[in-house]
């Protein structure tokens, strides 16, 4: 029986009959909450075995290495650097959950801070152990968390990724030093390329991601989960030659993605990118939290 994952409506529009590493699920809108959600939600001992093996990663990847992984991940690594460095000072504690293969972490202790991570997946936590030597814990939010509070509390493309969002927000908010600051980073369900190219539509719908949000309905989750003080900002991390290629090829970059022009087009590439960023259509959805 469809149930909506917040509202627990039974009332919904289908938006997609599959999704692209599964003709088991499909897209479906809550008429009532106008949630985006997968269906049928995957059982949590499923979800554990899916992210033990990586699957995320290795249904798109069918090879890969560490130094390949770094470098595809530096914008997004020095991008999220940068926005701590500019909320947070120096030696403030940081705990980054789904830290996925811990590039994040190890800019930070770079940085000077005192960063720390959680990530439930056996595949990114083995291979965070090489690239960081900061603390990764093996929790589940939902059902442990950590008896400490820290300054700033990170969740990058991660809440797309649960059941309870709810339930995994007010845990947090546990977690959370006050004053402390939440940081949330999601795919941009507004984002430009969903509504206007077939292909990229088709490719976007995907098993590990069981929300597609927006601002206003990140908004609705938050006030659920007790909290009243955010700000969103919108940023587009793929570049103008990522949309070129969709446009052209109708396929993703997987190998080596693009997410900056330089050169003579340097102009284009941020007219391109601020566009997107004043109309709430980029690709990604940021959310800096107060507690």
């Amino acid at each position: 029986m469809k149930e909506c994952i917040y509202c627990k409506s039974n009332s919904f529009l289908t938006i997609s009959k599959r999704v692209r590493d599964s003709s088991k699920h499909s897209i479906i809108k809550c008429i009532k909450c106008h949630l985006v959600q997968l269906f049928p939600i995957p059982s949590s001992h499923d979800d554990k075995s899916f992210y033990n093996k990586g699957r995320q990663f290795t249904n798109i990847h069918k090879n890969f290495h560490i130094k390949t992984l770094r470098v595809n991940q530096r914008a997004d690594t020095f991008r999220r650097a940068n926005l701590i460095s500019k909320l947070a000072p120096k030696k403030s504690t940081i705990l980054d959950v789904g830290s996925g293969f811990g590039f994040f972490i190890e800019e930070m202790k770079k940085r000077d801070y005192c960063p720390q991570g959680i990530e439930i997946s056996d595949f990114a936590r083995n291979i965070s152990q090489k690239i960081t030597k900061e603390q990764v814990f093996d929790i589940d939010i939902l059902k442990d968390s950590i008896q400490k509070q820290y300054d700033i509390v990170t969740i990058f493309h991660v809440l797309e990724h649960l059941s309870k969002p709810v339930i995994f927000l007010k845990k947090l908010k546990k977690m959370i030093a006050k004053p402390g600051k939440l940081i949330i980073e999601v795919p941009n369900l507004n984002d430009l390329m969903v509504s206007s190219n077939i292909s990229y539509r088709q490719f976007y719908w995907q098993r590990a991601h069981l929300l597609y949000l927006n601002k206003e309905t990140i908004s609705i989750l938050l006030e659920s989960a007790g909290f009243s003080e955010y700000e969103f900002w919108y940023t587009q991390r793929y570049g103008l030659s990522n949309f070129m290629n969709w446009m052209m090829n109708n396929s993703p970059q997987i190998d080596k993605p693009t997410f900056e022009t330089h050169g003579n087009y340097d102009w284009l590439e941020n007219l391109y990118k601020k566009e997107l960023i004043k109309t709430g259509k980029s690709d990604t959805l940021t959310v800096v939290v107060d507690n």
